[in-house]
């Protein structure tokens, strides 16, 4: 009788670890969450600061917005939601979950997103707080950086210093005594103290007109529009300026905005500035044109260029003028630059405007929507401390 042939075991598949390591970067943060509890060196390497850094930058290349929603008054939500159904004109989905509501984390603000963790701001009647939140991995912090009300007027702007890889928030308020006293303080993670910063330069618009020109963050600064007086014989001049604090050196620097901008007719209201494809934009309107500059290059005020014009009237957008029924502030720019995303104050509504064909046109986004909220967004593996 013939012997059969034993059958021998297939080889065994070995994965060298740098290989793993690429594999799980690419993961969702919901999956890896899950793959930590497979073993201990998976939950040590998920857990590492470098790849945490290398799967944020994985992230990056799948960015979404994150804004802020409302059922009811006072009842907001976190939204996150992929780029493409923004510029698809696409519905959003509300998450019923109550963790996505901000009341269930005692704070009613968004106030930033930086690397996927978004600051939270709360109160009660005589001082406010912070709380540091991954909606991805679902962790948040204590309450940190109380602060009790002794301002008149006060805000927070959330950024991150990229030379000491640290989160900051930055409080630009005034005296309450003497509102005319600016006060700048600094918060950072993980030391849960405020320290002064002395010498802000020039009267914010913040101060003066409210949310409207809150700080913004770009490129390890926080920038906010601003006036001062200068003296000319005798007369004195207001004159805008942009005041940029470097999170980094925590020192003040001035910019001027574009030298002709002012030429061609009257203000409506005081321009602005945002943000959009990383660069510093400067926006304003004049009679019934809208009109934004772009600073190619951040710190370099000859690098000044016009980035966009146009009528109300030849977009389609109701105006009146002396009694505008608008109020527009640019969100943000698509990766192609075809499509401009645009907040209309005054009707609590947003705008696509398509660059090249000239066409405007409401979205069709949920209305309870709150497009001032509206941040960039990546998920993320970065801790709340």
């Amino acid at each position: 009788m013939a012997t059969q042939p034993l059958k021998s075991n297939p080889p065994t598949l070995f994965l060298p670890d740098e290989l793993i390591t690429q594999i799980l970067s690419c993961l969702r943060v919901k999956c890896l969450m899950q793959m930590k509890c497979v073993c201990k060196s998976w939950n040590t390497l998920i857990s590492h600061p470098m790849f945490i850094k290398m799967h944020l930058n994985r992230s990056e290349l799948n960015p979404q917005f994150s804004l802020i929603s409302s059922r009811n008054y006072g009842d907001y939500s976190f939204v996150a939601f992929p780029v493409s159904l923004l510029w698809e004109n696409r519905s959003i989905d509300i998450p019923s979950d109550p963790y996505y509501q901000l009341n269930d984390k005692n704070c009613d603000e968004i106030v930033g997103s930086c690397n996927g963790l978004v600051c939270l701001a709360g109160y009660s009647p005589n001082k406010r707080w912070l709380r540091f939140w991954n909606p991805a991995t679902r962790a948040i912090s204590d309450q940190l950086g109380t602060i009790f009300f002794t301002f008149k007027y006060f805000n927070f702007t959330f950024g991150y210093d990229n030379s000491t890889e640290t989160y900051k928030v930055v409080l630009l308020g005034s005296n309450l005594d003497h509102p005319e006293t600016k006060i700048v303080k600094v918060f950072c993670l993980g030391d849960d103290v405020w320290r002064t910063i002395y010498g802000f330069p020039a009267i914010p618009f913040q101060l003066e007109y409210g949310h409207e020109y809150d700080g913004v963050y770009l490129r390890c600064t926080i920038n906010w529009m601003a006036f001062q007086s200068v003296y000319d014989r005798d007369d004195v001049i207001e004159e805008f300026v942009i005041i940029s604090l470097d999170l980094s050196t925590e020192t003040f620097t001035q910019l001027m905005p574009p030298e002709n901008y002012d030429n061609v007719g009257d203000i409506i209201k005081p321009p602005n500035i945002c943000v959009l494809m990383d660069s510093l934009c400067f926006f304003y309107d004049k009679e019934t044109e809208f009109f934004i500059w772009q600073m190619t290059k951040f710190g370099d005020e000859k690098s000044w260029s016009q980035f966009l014009k146009f009528s109300y009237h030849n977009v389609g957008i109701d105006f009146e003028l002396g009694h505008p029924r608008i109020k527009l502030t640019p969100l943000h720019l698509s990766e192609d630059g075809d499509t401009l995303l645009l907040a209309n104050h005054r009707q609590d509504s947003a705008i696509l405007y398509n660059c090249r064909n000239n066409i405007a046109k409401k979205t069709r986004i949920n209305d309870k929507i709150c497009w001032f909220s509206i941040r960039d967004y990546v998920e993320s593996l970065v801790p709340t401390c």
